[in-house]
């Protein structure tokens, strides 16, 4: 861990210790950017390991002849998966000059700055989900496979799959083949279950385009006096600016639904102390730690388009 000292900046540093500094100019002294709660389900835990196991209600009913036995159903157990706290820290040490002489209170300009990067640092590694969608990097199914998949498989007999990956551009027709998705979606028994789509997603770039599709009068990106269908559905275009790909957008069910699959545990906030050095310098040790872990067990809820 660096020590911010009288020395920090051999060029500019020492004129915060005199009076000719007025105040400073921090662009990163600025509103912290955390949006990974509009993703994922945010659950608190006292325990390291949280682990989630895949099973599968009743499946279909069958006709039963007189005087027969009724048909007695085993329910189905698929894998488990097991997530594991991780920590991650930061902080700072500041001299005992430092702390006295410098005119521009760095004690609480550095703290409030450490605030903001535990946040946004949570932020920032949760974000390696949507980013890596395609993968199996960050985040891995049940069914061993990555977020977006074709091959996505169910645990009833017939081995029902299902496919949440379009990879394409954000078309109307595209969007299309998005919401028919959640028209048809599949259980762990192959069977059908209605969900309505709650929120578009898309990088920056795409910000105009998702709110034209949604918005439009008429259908976007044509001469026509066909009408914006989309316009009628409850759907909300969300702009995600940790999205590294100009073209990444996605299409997510009701985060509250409990088959939705993105989640984060906490078993620790981000937690800000103070002490003295363990040493002789009385040099003040300001540091934060925070605990969480996350994953998404099931993706049946989203819908991945061009990553």
């Amino acid at each position: 861990m660096a020590i911010i000292r009288t020395d920090w900046d051999t060029s500019t540093g020492k004129e915060t210790l005199r009076n000719v500094v007025r105040m400073t100019y921090d662009t990163t002294a600025r509103e912290t950017l955390s949006e990974w709660k509009e993703l994922f389900k945010d659950e608190k835990t006292e325990l390291y390991q949280e682990t989630i196991q895949r099973i599968a209600g009743l499946g279909a009913m069958s006709s039963t002849a007189e005087g027969s036995n009724y048909n007695i159903e085993t329910p189905k157990y698929g894998s488990t998966k097991t997530f594991t706290q991780t920590k991650f820290t930061n902080g700072f040490r500041i001299t005992e000059e430092m702390q006295k002489f410098n005119k521009i209170n760095l004690m609480k300009t550095l703290t409030s700055s450490l605030a903001q990067t535990m946040a946004e640092g949570k932020d920032l590694e949760l974000a390696k989900v949507w980013n890596n969608t395609t993968a199996t990097t960050y985040a891995s199914g049940f069914d061993t496979q990555a977020i977006g998949s074709a091959s996505h498989t169910t645990l009833d007999d017939a081995g029902t799959t299902y496919d949440n990956l379009i990879s394409g551009d954000l078309t109307v027709a595209n969007l299309e083949s998005a919401l028919a998705y959640f028209d048809a979606v599949y259980d762990d028994q192959g069977n059908i279950f209605v969900h309505t789509p709650r929120k578009l997603v898309v990088n920056k770039n795409l910000r105009m385009r998702a709110y034209k599709l949604l918005n439009s009068t008429g259908q976007y990106d044509e001469m026509s006096n066909t009408i914006n269908a989309f316009k009628s559905l409850n759907l909300t275009t969300f702009v995600y600016h940790r999205i590294s790909s100009s073209t990444a957008w996605f299409v997510l069910g009701d985060k509250a639904h409990k088959s939705y699959g993105p989640v984060v545990f906490t078993s620790q906030e981000p937690e800000l102390r103070q002490k003295d050095a363990p040493d002789a310098t009385r040099d003040l040790l300001v540091t934060s730690g925070q605990l969480f872990t996350y994953g998404c067990p099931d993706p049946r809820l989203i819908v991945v388009g061009n990553v």
